[in-house]
């Protein structure tokens, strides 16, 4: 099979224009759901997988650009802790597939406590895209068919203009203010995300080699880029089931870095806010002997066990940098899959039938089983 038949290479490639794509045709449906929801006084967002990874940057852009309480929520935790939640409570729900059990179980208890749910799906006929408040349908990023990557930054991108709109409307940002951001999310994050399909994807399969093998790979993102460091391990997990870490640069210093040694690569995600312990990250894991990926901002010399990709996602915000740092890890995992000669969309060392049966509520559309 040609590496380029499977769906995950085709899908990491299509990001830049399913991000805008997304943001141009639901700008309207974002602005009803942030005119809905004007009075809210906290936001919950919640999620399985990429779609819990990419709430930690959400629930930081409510705070930035509406100055919202927002927190995110694994669905599972979501539903077993069940939060305080009423007509003053807003819960964005994701799962791309509209069918995660935990996703659609706190759905339930969210409509129970008459709180507003937005639904951000892939597919308008699941029962997140029928039974919440306000659903939102991402069809403009197509169906994903393997492992999310479009759907993911996708998404992301969508909470974040839902941020900004809320803003403005709250008062808490400039329309002119708003206008910016929203710009760069439209403009300038899919014309980044094109320069690294151009320039860096082929920095990263000229290097990928030396990092082949490793027995972990280490992810560190703080800030927002947290979510790109969870995002990232996941993908190397899906597409290459190895063992990973993912932690933010302090707690790397502190304490996960004891256990890095040569055979372990070391991931370091900038966050356009400073670089003062990525930086710090970046001399530990070289004084260990490990194979070091830099993405963005972070300063630090190339040398021939660290290789430095993208450090003009510099010029964009931190909360637009993240959606660009995901893309470089994207591709980063899927470099690895090639040369290991593994199925980037199915693990085929699971049942994976079973697996969905115990994770979904009905088929998932596009896996192949």
């Amino acid at each position: 099979m040609n590496w380029y038949d499977y769906y995950f290479p085709q899908e990491m490639m299509e990001q830049a224009d399913a991000i805008e794509n997304c943001l141009n045709l639901l700008e309207e449906q974002i602005e009803l759901i942030a005119q809905k929801s004007k009075n809210v006084k906290e936001v919950h967002i919640v999620g399985s997988g990429d779609c819990y990874f990419i709430g930690f940057a959400a629930a930081h852009a409510f705070k930035k650009y509406s100055g919202i309480s927002a927190t995110g929520y694994e669905a599972y935790d979501y539903f077993l802790l069940k939060p305080k939640v009423d007509e003053d409570t807003l819960v964005v729900l994701f799962s791309s597939s509209g069918r995660s059990l935990y996703v659609l179980k706190s759905l339930e208890y969210v409509k129970q406590q008459n709180g507003i749910s937005v639904g951000v799906t892939n597919h308008e006929e699941s029962e997140l895209g029928k039974d919440s408040s306000i659903p939102l349908i991402t069809v403009a990023t197509g169906v994903s068919k393997s492992f999310p990557t479009k759907t993911t930054t996708s998404g992301l991108a969508l909470m974040y203009a839902l941020a900004c709109k809320l803003g403005v409307i709250k008062g808490y940002i400039s329309s002119e203010d708003a206008v910016e951001f929203m710009t760069e999310l439209k403009v300038a994050v899919p014309d980044v995300i094109r320069r690294i399909y151009e320039t860096e994807y082929p920095k990263i399969k000229d290097n990928i080699q030396k990092f082949l093998g490793s027995k972990c790979y280490a992810f560190i993102g703080s800030g927002p880029s947290r979510s790109a460091s969870m995002v990232g391990a996941a993908k190397i997990i899906e597409t290459n089931h190895c063992h990973i870490m993912t932690t933010n640069a302090e707690e790397y210093l502190h304490m996960n870095g004891f256990c890095i040694m040569s055979s372990d690569s070391v991931i370091v995600i900038g966050s356009n806010l400073t670089d003062h312990r990525e930086a710090q990250a970046v001399e530990y894991a070289e004084q260990q002997c490990a194979r070091v990926l830099v993405v963005g901002n972070v300063q630090c010399e190339e040398k021939e066990n660290t290789v430095k990709v993208a450090p003009f996602i510099s010029e964009l915000s931190p909360f637009a940098a993240v959606l660009a740092s995901m893309v470089v890890l994207h591709l980063f995992a899927c470099e690895l899959a090639r040369l290991s000669n593994t199925d980037p969309d199915v693990p085929r060392h699971v049942n994976l039938k079973h697996v969905i049966g115990l994770l979904y509520t009905g088929p998932v559309a596009g896996w192949q089983v």
